[in-house]
């Protein structure tokens, strides 16, 4: 699944439009290594999404969702935070 879509989808941004620009300034990065909005992402991938206050939030995909919007609820199945809480 594309990254931005994975994003949007999981609730970490609402949009896939704001997802795209945060991989396209370089916000978004896998291992170190910035990201386009279009990458592949599986599951175990870590990404480190930058925010505005310089602070990195550090996720870990745990599932990909079948396409479909992830309700608040069910946030937990797919992915968990391994910096600060989200």
């Amino acid at each position: 699944m594309r990254t931005d879509v994975y994003l949007k989808l999981t609730g970490i941004f609402k949009t896939r439009t704001v997802a795209g620009k945060a991989c396209k300034a370089g916000c978004v990065a896998i291992g170190g290594s910035a990201v386009k909005s279009s990458h592949e992402i599986s599951r175990g991938d870590i990404l480190e999404i930058t925010k505005p206050d310089g602070s990195v939030l550090s996720i870990e995909i745990l599932d990909i969702p079948s396409g479909k919007q992830v309700s608040r609820k069910e946030r937990p199945l797919f992915f968990k935070t391994a910096g600060p809480e989200y």
